[in-house]
């Protein structure tokens, strides 16, 4: 039993050792803002797709997407989302002032009761490695879980999804 928690605690020491210095070279002004310019080519022009559920509720996930024209750096941990919103046979885009952090190399996005014209108040974490997505969120009344990929998409996808519908 000895050995067993030594050889934990050693595996457990070297990989936060690991994370430490991930998260130092992460950190620096330059590797920071090279990694905010990855993390702005990765969203703009892309489609999260993926899935989630309602914590609480019976049966399988259910299929969500989003689609991101543009993403970018506002001012300090502040980021401009422009998101493309599907509402009944319309389709808009929709500035949205995010906050996103960063765990060392990875961005997360933190709102607390935002409002999302024609969706409501949402809370939500979600964090992005590589291509997938995953995190948590709340609404009103009932929240979950949500994960997925990124999907990137042309441009003039992103552009006519801002075009009302033809249905």
């Amino acid at each position: 039993m000895k050995r067993l928690f030594a050889i934990v605690l050693i595996v457990l020491s070297t990989s936060a050792a690991g994370v430490s210095a991930q998260e130092k070279r992460a950190t620096t002004p330059e590797d920071r803002a090279a990694l905010e310019v990855q993390f702005a080519r990765q969203l703009t022009n892309a489609r999260l797709s993926g899935s989630y559920v309602v914590e609480g509720r019976q049966g399988p996930p259910q299929h969500d997407q989003y689609t991101l024209r543009k993403v970018e750096k506002s001012e300090g941990d502040k980021w401009l989302f422009t998101a493309v919103i599907e509402y009944g046979n319309r389709s808009f885009a929709v500035p949205l002032e995010i906050p996103v952090f960063w765990a060392g190399d990875t961005p997360v996005i933190s709102v607390t009761n935002m409002v999302i014209p024609g969706a409501g108040t949402f809370t939500a974490r979600v964090m992005f490695y590589g291509d997938h997505y995953a995190g948590t969120w709340s609404g009103a009344t009932h929240g979950g879980y949500l994960w997925g990929t990124i999907q990137h998409i042309d441009k003039q996808a992103t552009t006519q999804s801002s075009q009302p519908s033809k249905k």
